[in-house]
C-alpha cells in the first residue's frame, strides 16, 4: 500500500518544495486545519504571517512571490475570499504566482444549505459562488471535495500558477483537511514547452535584425518579463554582444525602462538610459524618423505608454508567447528562445553592419535640492531629489501609484529589483501592504515605502503588520490632503501655473473637486497607535532631521508625513497639465473648453 498523508500535509510539502517561506492572511475556522498542520511542524520552512486584513494580506503575498518565486495566502469562505477580488486580479494582470488558499464549508452544511435551507456563517446561499469568482483571474480553480482527488487536483494548480506565472486558486472542505491521500510522488516543475518551431524562432529574429541593420539608430527597451523569467543576465548578454566590440561611447545601442521595469536591470548599467513613459511623441524624441525600438519583454500597458498604442513598423515587441516585428507576428515563440537566437545571430554580424545610437532620456536627474537648514516648503520634486541622494543599495523601495510613481521614476536604483510598483493594475493602497512581503523575501534590505495621502487610506492597517512582524520599514506619506491624480485627470485646471489657469465661470472647475478632497489624519499619532514612530517634515530643513534620524536608528520602523502643497505637481507633469482634462473635454459648454 501506497504512504498516505492527509490532505493539509500534502498541500504543506508541495508549498515547501516549490520554495514558501512565508504565507498571510486572516485565520478563519474553514483554514484552522491546515495552519494547524504547519504549526505543528517545526522544521517547516513556512511562517505564518498574519496581517490586519486581507486585502494586506493579498499585496504583502503579490509583493513577496516577485521576488521569491511564488507565494500564498489563505482566507476563510466568503467573507475573506471576497475581499481579494482585487488583489488576485492584480497578480493575474501583472503575471505574479500566488495561491489563494480558501477554506469552505464541509459537506455536510453544503447538503444543508441546498436541500434544507439553512443559511450558514459566511455563505451566500449560493453553489461554488467563491471559486465561480475566481475561475476568470487565475491560471487554474480547483474545489476540493474528494480526498482521492486532492492530489490530483491540488498538483494540477500549482503547476498550472508557476507555468503560467499567474494566481491559483484551492478550496478545501473544512472536514477534509485531516482526510487521508496519496504522498506527494515526486517534485512539481513549470510544464513550460518550447517554442512551436525552431523556424518561426529563426524568422523572428531574421525580421529583428533586418530592421536593424535598415536603421541608423537602434534602442532596447528592457521590460517586465526579464524579471517575471529570469532572463536579465541574457539580456546583459545582449548588451555586451551588441556593445561589445564598440570603441566609442558614442557608438553605444543603449537601453531603457519603464515604470513597470523599472530596476529590472541595475541603473548602474552604463549602458541605461533612464526610466520613460514611451509615448509616441517619447518615442520619436529618442529615435527621431529612422530609429527602432527593441522591446524584450516589455508589456504594452497604459502606465507605460502613456496609453498609446506603440505598435508601428519601427518598433519590435518580444514577449512570452509572440513576437511583432513591424507588421509582422511570430506567434508561440518563448521569450526565452528569441532572446537567445538574437544574440547568437548578432555575434555573427561584423560590428559595423550594426546600428548604434547614444541616446539621453528626457527622464530628468533630480538634483540635490535639500538644504538643512531652509525652511522652504516642500514639493514633489524636492522630496524625491532628496530621497535620491540618500537611498542606498541597502534600500528596497515600493512605490504606490500615482503622482509618487510618477515622480519615482526618475530616482536612481543601483540595485537589481531594488524598485517596485503595481504598475499595470494601479491599485492604490498596494504599496504599503507590499512592503510587507518585501521585507519578507529581502530580509537583510530596508524597505522604503513612498505613497500618496489618499492611498494610504487604504491599507494604513499594513504599518501594524510592519510593526508586528519586527520590521525596519519606512513609509512616507506625500501628504497634500487631495486624490491628487483623481483631480488632475479630470481636470487639471487647479495645477496649472497661474498664467495657464482657466477661468470659468463655474467656479467649482476653478478648484479641488470636493470629492477629491481628503478627510485630514494626524499621521504622527496613528503611527503611534500602530506601534511604529511617527515624524512629519514641512519644509527642506525638518525633511533634513527626519532623514538623518531614520539613517542613525537602521531598525526602527518609520511612518513619516510629508506635506506636500495642495496643487504641487511631479515636473514631469508639468507639460501634461495644459492639456484638457476628461471633465473639461466632455463639457464642451464651458466657454473656455472652445479655444483648446
Amino acid at each position: 500500500m501506497s504512504e498516505t498523508v492527509t490532505i493539509a500535509s500534502y498541500l504543506k510539502t508541495r508549498l515547501e518544495q516549490l520554495g514558501l517561506g512565508a504565507m498571510f492572511g486572516v485565520a478563519g475556522n474553514y483554514t484552522a486545519g491546515f495552519l494547524d498542520t504547519i504549526l505543528a511542524d517545526p522544521d517547516s520552512s513556512i511562517r505564518i504571517s498574519t496581517n490586519a486584513n486581507e486585502i494586506c494580506a493579498g499585496y504583502a503575498a503579490d509583493a513577496y512571490a516577485r521576488y521569491n518565486g511564488i507565494g500564498a495566502l489563505y482566507v476563510t469562505y466568503s467573507v475573506g475570499a471576497f475581499s481579494l477580488l482585487n488583489t488576485i486580479a492584480g497578480s493575474y494582470v501583472e503575471q505574479v504566482p500566488v495561491l489563494l488558499i480558501n477554506g469552505g464549508p464541509t459537506s455536510k452544511e453544503a447538503s444543508l444549505e441546498q436541500n434544507a435551507g439553512l443559511l450558514y456563517s459566511h455563505t451566500t446561499g449560493l453553489a461554488s459562488v467563491d471559486i465561480g469568482m475566481f475561475r476568470s483571474i487565475t491560471a487554474a480553480a480547483e474545489q476540493i471535495s474528494n480526498s482521492a482527488q486532492a492530489p490530483y487536483q491540488i498538483d494540477s494548480a500549482l503547476t498550472a500558477m508557476i507555468t503560467e506565472l499567474r494566481p491559483a486558486y484551492i478550496e478545501i472542505a473544512e472536514d477534509l483537511w485531516r482526510a487521508e491521500c496519496q504522498a506527494p510522488q515526486g517534485e512539481l516543475f513549470a510544464d513550460r514547452p518550447g517554442s512551436v518551431t525552431r523556424s518561426e524562432v529563426d524568422a523572428a529574429v531574421e525580421a529583428t535584425v533586418e530592421l536593424i541593420q535598415g536603421s541608423s539608430k537602434a534602442l532596447f527597451w528592457a521590460g517586465i518579463e526579464l524579471a517575471r523569467y529570469r532572463l536579465q543576465d541574457d539580456f546583459l548578454e545582449l548588451l555586451e554582444t551588441v556593445n561589445g566590440r564598440h570603441t566609442s561611447h558614442n557608438d553605444q545601442i543603449r537601453f531603457i525602462t519603464t515604470a513597470l521595469s523599472k530596476s529590472v536591470i541595475s541603473e548602474d548599467n552604463p549602458y541605461f538610459d533612464g526610466c520613460v513613459t514611451l509615448k509616441k511623441a517619447e518615442i520619436d524624441t529618442l529615435l527621431g524618423d529612422d530609429g527602432i525600438l527593441i522591446g524584450i519583454g516589455g508589456w504594452t500597458v497604459g502606465k507605460d505608454t502613456g496609453n498609446e498604442n506603440i505598435r508601428s513598423n519601427r518598433a519590435v515587441l518580444s514577449y512570452q508567447g509572440g513576437i511583432l516585428v513591424g507588421a509582422k507576428y511570430y506567434p508561440s515563440v518563448l521569450l526565452e528562445d528569441f532572446l537567445k537566437g538574437l544574440i547568437e545571430k548578432l555575434k555573427s554580424i561584423p560590428a559595423q553592419n550594426l546600428a548604434a545610437l547614444r541616446v539621453t532620456s528626457k527622464a530628468p536627474r533630480l538634483p540635490l535640492t535639500l538644504e538643512s537648514n531652509s525652511s522652504e516648503k516642500l514639493g514633489y520634486d524636492a522630496f524625491f531629489g532628496a530621497l535620491d541622494s540618500w537611498i542606498t543599495r541597502d534600500h528596497m523601495l515600493v512605490v504606490d501609484a500615482g503622482f509618487p510613481l510618477i515622480g519615482a521614476q526618475s530616482l536612481k536604483i543601483r540595485e537589481r529589483g531594488g524598485f517596485l510598483a503595481q504598475a499595470a493594475w494601479l491599485a492604490i493602497g498596494y504599496s504599503v501592504a507590499a512592503g510587507t512581503g518585501v521585507k519578507m523575501a529581502n530580509p537583510d534590505k530596508r524597505v522604503v515605502v513612498v505613497v500618496g495621502d489618499g492611498a494610504f487610506h487604504e491599507t494604513c492597517q499594513a504599518i501594524s503588520d510592519h510593526t508586528a512582524d519586527g520590521q525596519n520599514t519606512v513609509v512616507f506619506v506625500l501628504s497634500n490632503g487631495i486624490y491628487g491624480i483623481e483631480q488632475f485627470i479630470v481636470n487639471p485646471n487647479p495645477f496649472r501655473e497661474p498664467d495657464d489657469k482657466k477661468d470659468y465661470p463655474d467656479q467649482n472647475l476653478n478648484t479641488v473637486f470636493k470629492y477629491n478632497t481628503l478627510p485630514k489624519w494626524d499621521f504622527v499619532k496613528l503611527a503611534e497607535g500602530f506601534g511604529a514612530k511617527g515624524r512629519k517634515a514641512a519644509d527642506h530643513a525638518g525633511l533634513h532631521e527626519v532623514l538623518g534620524e531614520i539613517a542613525s536608528d537602521p531598525g526602527g520602523n518609520y511612518l513619516v508625513e510629508i506635506v506636500i502643497p495642495k496643487t504641487d505637481l511631479p515636473g514631469a507633469l508639468d507639460s501634461d497639465a495644459k492639456g484638457v482634462g476628461e471633465d473639461e473635454y466632455q463639457n464642451p459648454s464651458w466657454p473656455p473648453c472652445k479655444k483648446f
